[in-house]
Parts: structure tokens; C-alpha cells; sequence
């Protein structure tokens, strides 16, 4: 026991000179207090309260829910926000005393307020006004990850920034539009985490896309547009980051995207002015010019395809992808840089081109067959070019 032993040193102690007799029931003291304390830290409610506490909440919303029709208003949106508040204070009384908990009761904080917002919106008849739903989630969201820095909110604020801006193409509007925009730049300027900022970066894109739509655009460029726009970022936040990489992602997809809908018909029923395809392509080229970053040079690629979508059969487009995702391939290993995702993006646009074109005329094994011939040159002209470049031995 450390009582026991402290008391035994301070004695030992003591008899030998290295302590007087007040130091030394100081000491003593204070090891009884520090242990006292310490115990009460680690007690923990016996097994009987926590299964009956469990009992006890299960039998309210029991009863909760069997006479919901019957409670007033007021007073149902009361119990749930009661629920809400009484999560939150037991996160702060749990700060000091079990740590572990706290983030715990913060979730189940957020789960009631949810349940409280929802409520509000069913008792008094809201349903027209749901995408507001969503972004108020979306705004609890961030505004939780702002303050407590903890991963599981990162989670939680992707999963409503998805829900809010996939439930707002029906009925958007200009004031939704503005505080979803508000809510974004608030996790995308607040919370630096890389990750953080790549799911930001995506509520970006689908608000613009949004805008799109709240103002009648009838052209087939617009998330073109969209990337454009969101290359403002680089303006203001300009320090190398991983979400960045987000550019290159959207415009891979931009690019396969276009390929397929060209050719199922969808964009050349329509096709874009001359102006706007030329208006569209500098300014994606331009975007380089000004930035001078890397990666940029691949998304300026895009350039291309506003001009492309003026031949119905999409195969000037096929021709094009096909040799950005080659180039970006070989460009990656020349500089030394990860080819995997350049050589994943290669491999989609050889797959999407051949359910285009092929499907019907090729067979699938011939089609693999033919694949496997071109990764095989592909490694052996990557290695070749290595060997003499003496970073392999023969």
C-alpha cells in the first residue's frame, strides 16, 4: 500500500538526517491526499446503475413514442432538445474525470440536435423548406469539427455536406446558395487538415454547379465553368496542400464524363457556341499561365474538349484523352514522381473507350489480351529507358 510505504520512507528518512519532522509530515499529507484523490478519480458507478440508467432512458422513449400523437408540440421538441443539452453538459463534466467519454457524449449531442431539428420540421409542417434541413446539419457539422478538432466530425461533416448539397437541386435558392457557400469557406479556412479541405473543396464544386442551375444555364460547359471558378482558391491559399490534387481528380472524371456523353448523344443535341468554346478554352490555358503550378498543366487539357463536343461521334475526344492519359503516364515516371494514379487513370479511359466503341465488335477476352500487350510495352519501354538510364542493373 502506498500509504504504508510513504509512511515507512519518511520514517527511514527521518532516522537518517534527510528530513526534518514538519518537511516531513508535509510530505506524508500530501501522499494521503494525492491517493484519496486519485481513487475517487477511478471510481466507477457499480454495473447494477449503469444497466438500470440504460433502463430507465429506453423505458422514456418508450414512452415517448407511444403517446407521440398525444404530446404537445412544444413539449415534444422540449424532450429531444433536453436530451441535446444534457449530452453536452455530461461531455463537460466528463472533460476532467473520464476524457474518453467526452467525445462520445459531443456525438450524441449532435444525434439529438438532429433530432431536434427534424421534429421541428415535421410538427410544424416544413417539409417545403428540407434542403434547409440539411445545411443546418452541415453547419452544426463544421461548427463542431471547428471547435473540438476531432476526426470523427470530419466524418460527420462529409456525410451532411453530401446530404446538403444532393437533397438542394430541387428548389435551390440564391439565399441557400449563399450561407451552403458561408458554411464551405468556414470548413475550408478554419480546419487546415488536408482532408479536411478535399471534402470542402467538393461542397465547393456542387454549390457552383448549383449556381448553374438557380440561374437557367442552358449550356452543356458549365462544370467546366465550375473548375474554372474554383481556381480562385489557388489566389487566396496558395501553399502546396493535398487537396489540390482535387483539380487533377475532377478533371479526369470531367474528361470521361464529356467521352461518354458525347457519344450517348446527351451534349451534341446541343452543341456550345464557338464563343463560349473559345472564350472557355483560353481561359483554361490561361489558369496555367497565371498560376505556373504543375499540375495545372493537365487540367488545362481541357481546353480541348469544348471544341471537341462539335464532332458528334466523340472519337476527336476519344483521340485526345487517350493521349493526355498516356502523356500524364510518361511524364509521371520521367520526373520521378507516383505513377499509380496516372497509370489507374490510363486504365479507365482504355476500359471506357471500349465500352464505347468496341463492346459490340470486340471480345472481351481479345480486348484484356490486347490491354495486357500494351502495360507489358509499356513496362518494357519504362525499363529500357531507366537501364540506360542507369537506375536498374541487367
Amino acid at each position: 500500500m502506498i500509504q504504508v510505504s510513504i509512511d515507512k520512507k519518511v520514517l527511514e528518512w527521518k532516522e537518517a538526517g534527510l528530513l526534518d519532522e514538519a518537511t516531513g509530515a508535509r510530505l506524508v499529507d500530501y501522499e494521503h491526499k494525492k491517493k484519496a484523490a486519485s481513487e475517487k478519480r477511478e471510481h466507477k458507478p457499480p454495473i447494477l446503475v449503469i444497466v438500470g440508467s440504460i433502463l430507465l432512458a429506453l423505458s422514456l422513449f418508450s414512452f415517448v413514442a407511444a403517446n407521440w400523437q398525444a404530446i404537445p408540440d412544444l413539449v415534444k421538441v422540449g424532450i429531444f432538445l433536453l436530451f441535446m443539452i444534457g449530452m453536452y453538459v455530461a461531455a463537460e463534466r466528463f472533460q476532467t474525470r473520464a476524457p474518453r467519454y467526452v467525445t462520445l457524449f459531443r456525438v450524441l449531442g449532435f444525434a439529438f440536435f438532429i433530432a431536434t431539428m427534424s421534429v421541428i420540421f415535421v410538427t410544424y409542417h416544413l417539409s417545403g423548406q428540407l434542403s434547409w434541413l440539411f445545411w443546418i446539419f452541415f453547419a452544426m457539422a463544421v461548427l463542431h469539427k471547428i471547435l473540438y478538432e476531432h476526426p470523427i466530425f470530419t466524418a460527420i461533416a462529409a456525410i451532411t455536406a453530401f446530404m446538403a448539397n444532393t437533397n438542394s437541386f430541387e428548389g435551390v435558392g440564391l439565399t441557400l446558395i449563399i450561407f451552403g457557400l458561408i458554411v464551405t469557406w468556414a470548413w475550408f479556412h478554419f480546419v487546415p487538415a488536408s482532408i479536411d479541405r478535399i471534402f470542402a473543396w467538393l461542397s465547393f464544386y456542387g454549390l457552383i454547379i448549383m449556381v448553374g442551375q438557380y440561374f437557367d444555364y442552358d449550356g452543356r460547359l458549365w462544370p467546366l465553368w465550375a473548375l474554372v471558378i474554383l481556381h480562385g482558391l489557388f489566389l487566396v491559399y496558395r501553399e502546396k496542400a493535398t487537396w489540390q490534387a482535387m483539380y487533377l481528380f475532377a478533371a479526369a472524371v470531367l474528361s470521361l464524363g464529356y467521352l461518354i456523353n458525347v457519344t450517348e448523344r446527351w451534349l451534341s443535341q446541343r452543341p456550345p457556341s464557338i464563343w463560349e468554346a473559345t472564350i472557355l478554352s483560353v481561359v483554361l490555358v490561361a489558369l496555367f499561365l497565371i498560376h505556373r503550378r504543375e499540375e495545372l498543366i493537365w487540367v488545362s487539357f481541357l481546353a480541348v474538349i469544348p471544341f471537341a463536343l462539335f464532332e458528334d461521334t466523340g472519337i476527336l475526344l476519344a483521340i485526345l484523352i487517350e493521349g493526355v492519359a498516356l502523356a500524364y503516364l510518361i511524364r509521371q515516371d520521367v520526373t520521378r514522381k507516383p505513377t499509380i494514379f496516372a497509370f489507374i487513370y490510363f486504365l479507365l479511359v482504355q476500359m471506357t473507350i471500349y465500352f464505347i466503341y468496341v463492346w459490340d465488335r470486340l471480345d472481351i477476352s481479345l480486348f484484356f489480351l490486347i490491354g495486357a500487350l500494351i502495360v507489358f510495352a509499356l513496362s518494357l519501354a519504362l525499363w529500357w529507358r531507366s537501364r540506360t538510364r542507369g537506375d536498374v542493373q541487367s
